[in-house]
Order: C-alpha cells, then sequence, then structure tokens
C-alpha cells in the first residue's frame, strides 16, 4: 500500500490531506476484507455442491446395494427357513444334505454388496478450511451426514464380518463338498449369513435415510437463498 506524505504547510490543508489518506486506508481495507469475503464464499459454495454430488452419488451407490442385497436376503431367510422346517420335522439328514446341494447351496452363495462410503469431498473442505465459511445450519448438516458415513463404514462392515466368521463359512463349505457336514450345521451357517446381512442391510438403509434428509435440507436452503 502507498501513499504521500502530507506537503501542506498550513494546518488546514494537512488536517484535510491527512483525512483523505486515512479514507484511503480504509478503503484499501474494505476493498481488503471484501474481496477476501468474497473468496471465502467461493470456497464454501464450491465445497456444498462438491459435497451434495458426494452425499448423492453415495445414495445411489447405498441404493443398488440394498436392491442387490434384498434378493440374496430373501434367499437366505427362504433356505434357512426351509432348513429349519426339515430339522424340526425330524426328516433324515441324508434328504437334507440332498435338498441342500440341490436346492440351498446356490441359495447361499455369498454375493454381500458393501458399497464405497465416500468422504474425499467432505475431507477436501475440512483440508482447506471451506467448511469454517459455510452457514452453521449447513456445516452441521454435512457434519451429522458425514460422521454417520464414517460410523457406518468402521461399525457396519466390521459387524457384518464379524457375523460372518469366514474361516467357520469355509471350513462348513468345505465339509459340505466332501459329504460330511451335517444340516445343523448348515443351519448355523445360514443363521450367521442371515445375520450379516440383516445387519448390513438395515444400518445402510438408516444410512440413506440420514443422507437423503441432508441433501433435501441443503437443496431447499438453496432453493430460499435463490428466491429470496
Amino acid at each position: 500500500m502507498h501513499f504521500e506524505v502530507p506537503k501542506a504547510k498550513k494546518f488546514k490543508e494537512f488536517g484535510g490531506e491527512y483525512v483523505m489518506i486515512v479514507i484511503s486506508i480504509l478503503t484499501a481495507l474494505a476493498l481488503e476484507q471484501g474481496f477476501e469475503a468474497m473468496h471465502h464464499r467461493h470456497l464454501a459454495h464450491e465445497a456444498s455442491a462438491k459435497m451434495n454430488a458426494e452425499l448423492r452419488r453415495t445414495i445411489k451407490e447405498v441404493d443398488a446395494a440394498l436392491e442387490h442385497n434384498e434378493k440374496k436376503r430373501q434367499q437366505l431367510h427362504q433356505a434357512r427357513d426351509q432348513l429349519l422346517a426339515g430339522i424340526r420335522a425330524k426328516t433324515d439328514d441324508a434328504e437334507l444334505m440332498q435338498r441342500f446341494k440341490k436346492e440351498w447351496a446356490e441359495m447361499m452363495r455369498l454375493d454381500l454388496d458393501t458399497p464405497t462410503l465416500h468422504r474425499e469431498a467432505w475431507e477436501a473442505a475440512v483440508a482447506n478450511q471451506a467448511v469454517t465459511w459455510l452457514p452453521r445450519e449447513a456445516l452441521e448438516n454435512y457434519a451429522g451426514a458425514y460422521g454417520a458415513i464414517r460410523d457406518t463404514s468402521t461399525y457396519t462392515y466390521s459387524g457384518a464380518l464379524m457375523f460372518l466368521d469366514a474361516p467357520r463359512l469355509l471350513d462348513i463349505f468345505s465339509k459340505a463338498e466332501m459329504g460330511t457336514a451335517t444340516p445343523q450345521e448348515i443351519y448355523q451357517l445360514a443363521a450367521r449369513m442371515v445375520a450379516a446381512y440383516d445387519n448390513l442391510d438395515n444400518n445402510l438403509a438408516s444410512l440413506n435415510k440420514v443422507l437423503k434428509t441432508v441433501v433435501a435440507e441443503n437443496d431447499s436452503g438453496h432453493a430460499g437463498k435463490s428466491g429470496s
């Protein structure tokens, strides 16, 4: 910033030039703050657009996973229930294992869809501090959405794997191929698989409900600003 030292000899002229210098300095500072505020608003708007797009993409992928898993989940429930009915009816083990090979083995093939839960846009907005310039309500919405994504990634996926017990699953399928597995072992395996699908899908459905609410609230907020 550059300014000249007043050259006037009279006090009145000096005072006038001094006032002009002060006004120039204040104007320059105001312009600088204005440009900075504009830059911050641009960062916040850009971050918001990217996060909204990312959340919509995650919602779409979770919806697809839920649709895929639901078909498999229904098959697993059917196989488990039919097997349990046979066990309770004291059907011969050999007959039940024949039905497993012909009817239930394909239904019990593990095909669990675990969609990627994206956080890249949020992490970028945190890194460049764009989130600090978001309106408080929008920031709380995004923080809630991405917090739910983090928790689902951490606990839900690990929980599904815990229900499955992969080594045990492989052991029973191996025994079934060798002809040494029992209907009771197959039922226990089916119960584990059903629990894994139920746990995963219930949590994914809850997550999507949160994400859809946040996106809808952000859209309504943007629409309100556009109309004002």
